[in-house]
């Protein structure tokens, strides 16, 4: 490789520019689709970061919980109490850390142009991906569903006109053996095809003393076809379908905390499991006896026809639809008692539709899109608590919960002159949603006679509008005003302490708005070596929705928070040091508070902070690149953050950083590349999702700690 066509490492949107060339020692222009156009990411006026699937290849990125560290103000970790296949993701301290079928994501995903609803299955591997896109901030009149947290984006690679196959072995720490294989055949001149499979093994990190199992493993096997059909000069029609087959044998619970004095913690001992007797807090042991594991069935099918009906004019039509089957089982609170087991089963089918129209008049970019999305879920669960005291156990039923989203938006971006632009968007969101929920008592006894169903819409007019400025040919700045919206829902346990005047708690909860305002620069120096951008954000919202604890017990409602804000700054830069060595880095500064608390019982106060909301976080990395080999060093820092939301069971994660490396061999004129990478080279315990009981009957906390420190050695070879 020619060193002034060296390979950078790390793209970010709102700056951190990745794995893309610099041409006669100079950086080359990173383009983003994050407004649903081809533009370059200095000229985008949101603050995004994006990784193309070569970077996250040299950052040792195995899945979407990889990128956590490397993009501050954003947290991708596990769902507290059903175990990290389950994802929890937060911006700016906005998101949901239940993993109920009850209540949606504030962060929209989407895989290519298909709205994935649920968290289940969401920390998506990281298999022959074009790139992935974090928009922080609220996201609405460009995307199907709304979401006031912002949007990660999952885009993969699409058949091209040229044969092209890659095979990829990984062998590393925990007996890890992967296998990828991608193949692309152009089948004529109009139609071609790409598939590509893996295999993916990994013993888990922590050990079971009393199971002899090995927890936090990983096993899957994975599909993914595309046909392209280049139907005439300007019509494209995209066939895609996926299968995903999880098998493992669950996450691991750690048990880091006991209270001698909760009943549950008495009733066991006496049946002759005292947990005051186990060790506390041995990351790398698990002393948990319940079933554990999870199996998954995750299939997918796409259809997208893109027409350029002038070059002024294009319509795009993106069908999806998507089944998860999901059994599992979690012994949540780490020790051979039976303080709290669930097992349980659910199932989850959506469907989405969504038409957009977009174009160009002189000075005015426009577009405007319909979007329809319909899902079924169902959500049994089996919760176990102590051996002497049956009337502990339960079932817990949600079947069906329904939701079918309509929504009109669009948006417009006017140009002044070659300096100034304005752009405005609005979108409806129209929300109907149905629940039916019943408990079976330990006899499998209904607790009430007939199921308790409720059903409730709602609406709501979001948008947002945005002034830039391109200052000179290397400065562009920004001002921004978004408002997103999250639609209520309803509680789904069933609580025999409120009569039917409360619907026996299967009660709404309202929607949500939030409002930010945004700053921004977006800067090239020094003859396009260096990079700064610079965004600074105001949010205020109003009825948050967060997950509560009811005192004294384990039952998780959600509830609206009358008023709370955050405020913060979110900075990357790139500077190519000189044709070999680039420097990279990135700073999230972020302050929140809840401000009002309302009539309501939450379990916050003004004092609480946001869930996975650190102060300060950064990143990190240092990259080389010769003619066959290059090598790079990343650093990600964290600040203390809590794990969940109510204050009755949240862990503090103290502050702590992970380093990672990777060399990479490539000779020249070679069909084949080696690399060695090691992760958490300074072995860190960190945890990636946690739980605090001990104010409780349960009277255990217990966390899931994330992977310790691991080498791995990768092959590839194209033919």
């Amino acid at each position: 490789m020619n060193k002034n066509k060296k390979l950078l490492s790390v793209a970010t949107a709102c700056f951190l520019p990745v794995a893309d060339a610099l041409a006669e020692f100079k950086l080359e222009e990173v383009v983003v689709t994050a407004r649903k156009r081809a533009e370059s990411l200095q000229q985008t006026p949101l603050s995004v970061m994006a990784f193309s699937g070569d970077a996250m290849e040299k950052l040792n990125i195995a899945d979407l919980k990889g990128l956590e560290m490397k993009i501050p103000n954003v947290a991708m970790g596990g769902a507290g109490g059903l175990g990290s296949s389950n994802a929890s993701f937060f911006i700016r301290g906005i998101g949901a850390d239940r993993n109920a079928v009850n209540q949606e994501s504030a962060i929209a995903l989407y895989v290519d142009d298909a709205y994935y609803g649920r968290s289940d299955g969401a920390l998506l591997s990281v298999l022959d991906v074009e790139r992935v896109e974090v928009a922080r901030g609220p996201q609405g009149t460009l995307f199907g569903r709304s979401a006031t947290g912002g949007a990660i984006r999952y885009i993969t690679k699409k058949p091209t006109d040229e044969f092209e196959s890659n095979i990829q072995a990984t062998l590393g720490s925990e007996n890890r053996r992967d296998l990828k294989v991608i193949v692309n055949i152009p089948l004529n001149d109009d139609l071609a095809t790409r598939v590509t499979a893996a295999t993916l093994n990994q013993d888990g990190h922590v050990e079971g003393v009393f199971t002899g199992q090995d927890y936090g493993d990983v096993n899957s096997d994975l599909i993914r076809g595309y046909l392209r059909w280049d139907a005439g000069d300007s019509v494209e029609v995209l066939v895609s379908a996926d299968y995903t087959r999880m098998d493992t044998n669950g996450a691991a619970s750690v048990l880091v905390g006991v209270n001698d004095a909760a009943p549950l913690i008495g009733e066991e001992a006496a049946g002759g499991f005292d947990v005051t007797q186990l060790p506390i807090g041995d990351y790398d042991k698990s002393y948990q006896t319940g079933p554990n594991f999870y199996d998954s069935d995750n299939v997918g099918l796409n259809l997208t026809l893109s027409w350029e009906i002038s070059e002024s004019l294009g319509f795009r039509s993106a069908t999806s639809w998507r089944q998860i089957d999901i059994s599992g089982a979690y012994d949540t609170d780490g020790t051979y008692a039976s303080l709290w087991e669930q097992i349980y089963d659910r199932d989850i089918e959506m469907f989405s539709q969504e038409f957009q129209a977009s174009g160009q008049l002189d000075y005015l970019n426009w577009l405007v899109g319909i979007f329809y999305y319909k899902e079924t879920s169902s959500d049994i669960r089996d919760v176990q608590a102590g051996i002497n005291n049956r009337d502990r156990t339960s079932t817990r039923i949600v079947d069906p919960f329904e939701v079918e989203s309509t929504a009109l938006f669009g948006q417009v971006a006017y140009d002044f002159n070659e300096r100034w632009s304005l752009t405005t968007g609005l979108r409806f969101t129209y929300d109907d949603k149905n629940i039916s929920a019943n408990e079976l008592n330990s006899d499998g006894v209904p607790l009430i006679a007939e199921n308790l169903e409720n059903d409730n819409t709602w609406s709501a007019i979001s948008g947002r509008v945005s002034l830039e400025f391109q200052a000179t040919n290397d400065v562009f700045l920004f001002t921004s005003v978004a408002r997103g919206f999250r639609s209520g829902g309803f509680n789904d346990r069933i609580r025999t302490d409120l009569g039917a005047e409360f619907n026996f708690g299967i009660t709404d909860f309202d929607e949500e708005t939030l409002d930010v305002l945004e700053m921004g620069v977006r800067s090239e120096m020094l003859d396009r070596r260096v990079r700064f951008n610079l965004t600074a954000f105001y949010g205020q919202y109003e009825d948050m929705q967060i997950n509560s604890i009811l005192p004294g017990t384990v039952r998780n409602i959600v509830q609206n928070v009358g008023e709370s804000k955050f405020s913060g700054i979110e900075g990357e830069f790139i500077f190519a040091l000189n044709e070999v060595v680039t420097l990279d880095g990135a700073l999230g500064y972020l302050d929140s508070e809840y401000t009002d608390i309302g009539s309501v019982s939450a379990s916050v106060t003004t004092e609480s902070d946001f869930a996975r909301a650190p102060k300060l976080s950064y990143s990190l990395s240092l990259s080389a690149d010769w003619d066959t080999m290059s090598a790079r060093l990343d650093y990600g820092w964290r600040d203390d953050f809590r794990s969940v939301i109510a204050d009755a069971n949240f862990l503090t994660q103290e502050a702590y950083g992970l380093l990672n490396a990777n060399i990479t061999y490539a000779p020249v004129n070679m069909q084949w590349k080696i690399s060695v990478f090691a992760t958490n080279l300074t072995d860190e315990e960190y945890l990636v999702s946690g739980l605090e009981f001990r104010g409780s009957p349960r009277g255990v906390a217990q966390l899931e700690p994330g992977r310790f420190r691991e080498f791995g050695i990768k092959f590839d070879w194209e033919f």
